[in-house]
Order: structure tokens, then C-alpha cells, then sequence
């Protein structure tokens, strides 16, 4: 058994660095972009904030992840599992340069953890959270293309100073609820393990930290070039559609994707000006691999789970 505790603390330490790397460093992409501060300083400042926002708010999408969405309590091999399979999808997505949510993985991870594991799925919880997942787009493409218009009629374009500070806000907030809404995704199967919901949080917002400070600068690099492609006050309308719909989330303890948030702001934000995406073709791909996440991590899991109750 001690076994087993020291794997899913490895497995939790390697989800929450991932999340850090991944997740969180998209938010200060435009931030970078404009040359506001270099990528390293970026980064810091994007996992402090996040930092913040685990702490502070992360125990609703915990207590999701740890008890909302199975009728069962979460042992500790099943937390070992669903952060192990969880983990290694996110890593994939890092090194593809495709991001899969870590909210699909983790989600699905624990739906499948039900049937290798035993236990019975809570349905009605992860309904909810499903139908989350399918307003979010809507809604974050609205409210982007209320703010782009409000940024266009109120910010010229030439207004660098304004520009820059209202970036720096929006990413911060962005990083704040991502942090928010991700730490669960952590600190939920580690509920198995019987230490305190505040420990987890700050143990798993201590790793989204390290996580974003030391290896996202290059992800940041990448996701700039994105970001100054559309420009900065659609950046803003992008990042601030994506945070509000976070912050949603998170109040409702539903996980969300930073990522699925944002890219239907920056659709949204382009209808103002007439612009389309530059890449749908990314856009398909990316949302198919996304769904195809979901359930890739509930068959992983349960043959994980049907494994270990053989050789177990």
C-alpha cells in the first residue's frame, strides 16, 4: 500500500507540473507578445496567479472531481490511475502541440476508473458538467464579441499603454481561474488518500507553480505568435470572454478548459472585425482530439483498473 501512496503522489506531482506547463501558459501568450515583459518574467507571474486562484478557489472542481462524479468513494490505486492516464494524455498534448483539456482527460479518467475499479458513474453530475462544456463555447464566443466591440469603440488601436495594462489584467485573471479551475484536477483523486481538502489544494498549486515557472516559456514562445496574429485588442476581448467563463465554472464546480474557452473568444472577437480564424482546419483537429481525449482516457482507465484487480 505504501507503494501505491508514493505512486499517486508521483502521478499527482507529474498531472499538476503538466497542467502548469501546459494550461497556464497559454494565458500570457499575448502578454509576451506585446513585449510587456520578456517570456520568463511571464511565466512566473502566470503561476503566482495561478497559484492564488488553487488556494483560494479550488475546492469546488475539487470536490467534482473527488466525489461529484461517481456514486463511490475514489480509492487510492484508482487515484493513482486516473492521475497516471490523466498525466500522460496532457503530456502527449504538449509534445503534439495539440492540447487536450485537462478537464476532458481527468473527467474521463474518473468515469473509467468506475467500471475498472467498480463503482457506478453519478450521471446527473457529469451531465452537468458535459452541458458546461457545450455552452461554454457558445457563450465565451458571445461575450468576446461584446467586449471586442466595447475594446474597438472605447481603445484605439494606437493606445499601446492602455493596451498593455488591460493584457496584463486579463491574462492575470485568465491565470487565476485556470488555476482555479485545474488544481482540482489534482487535489480531487488525491481526496483518497484521507489528508485535508486545504493541504491538497496548496500541494497541488505549489506544483501548477513550478510547473508554469520552469517549463512554460517555450509553450508561451509558441502561443505568442498565435496571440500577435490577432492582434492585441483581440487578444484582450479573448482572454476576458475565457476568464469570465473559468470563473463560471469554477463557482459551479464544473472544469473547464482554458483552451476551450478561449479559441471560441478569439472567433468571436474576429467577427468585429471581419475576421475569420486563420487555421479552422487546426480548430476541427483540435476539437476532435479533444473528444477523442475524453474517451481514450475512460477505456485507459478502465484496463488499468481491470488489471490491477487481476494481478492485485
Amino acid at each position: 500500500m505504501e507503494i501505491i501512496f508514493a505512486l499517486t503522489f508521483i502521478a499527482a506531482a507529474f498531472m499538476g507540473i503538466s497542467i502548469g506547463a501546459s494550461s497556464i501558459a497559454a494565458t500570457f501568450g499575448p502578454v509576451s507578445s506585446s513585449g510587456a515583459m520578456n517570456v520568463l518574467r511571464a511565466a512566473l507571474i502566470a503561476g503566482i496567479f495561478a497559484f492564488f486562484g488553487s488556494v483560494l478557489q479550488g475546492h469546488n472542481v475539487a470536490d467534482t472531481i473527488g466525489s461529484g462524479l461517481l456514486n463511490t468513494e475514489i480509492q487510492v490505486a484508482q487515484a493513482a490511475a486516473i492521475l497516471f492516464v490523466a498525466g500522460i494524455l496532457v503530456l502527449v498534448s504538449v509534445l503534439t502541440d495539440y492540447p487536450m483539456p485537462t478537464a476532458f482527460t481527468t473527467v474521463g479518467a474518473v468515469v473509467g476508473s468506475a467500471y475498472g475499479f467498480g463503482g457506478s458513474v453519478n450521471w446527473t453530475g457529469l451531465s452537468e458538467v458535459v452541458l458546461y462544456w457545450l455552452a461554454v463555447p457558445i457563450f465565451s464566443l458571445g461575450l468576446a464579441y461584446v467586449i471586442a466591440i466595447i475594446l474597438q469603440k472605447y481603445i484605439s488601436k494606437d493606445a499601446k499603454r492602455p493596451i498593455r495594462y488591460l493584457l496584463l489584467i486579463s491574462a492575470s485573471y485568465m491565470a487565476y481561474t485556470t488555476g482555479a479551475g485545474s488544481v482540482g484536477l489534482v487535489s480531487g483523486p488525491m481526496s483518497a488518500l484521507g489528508y485535508s481538502q486545504t493541504i491538497l489544494l496548496w500541494f497541488g498549486g505549489i506544483l501548477i507553480l513550478i510547473g508554469t515557472w520552469m517549463y512554460s516559456p517555450r509553450i508561451i514562445k509558441a502561443v505568442s505568435y498565435d496571440y500577435s496574429n490577432i492582434g492585441p485588442r483581440r487578444s484582450i476581448a479573448a482572454l476576458g470572454a475565457g476568464a469570465i467563463m473559468s470563473q463560471v465554472g469554477v463557482v459551479l464546480g464544473a472544469p473547464v478548459s482554458a483552451n476551450l474557452a478561449i479559441i471560441a473568444a478569439v472567433v468571436g472577437s474576429g467577427l468585429v472585425e471581419g475576421k475569420t480564424n486563420r487555421d479552422m482546419h487546426k480548430i476541427s483537429f483540435t476539437v476532435f482530439a479533444w473528444v477523442s481525449a475524453f474517451f481514450v482516457a475512460i477505456i485507459l482507465t478502465a484496463i488499468f483498473g481491470m488489471l490491477y484487480n487481476v494481478l492485485i
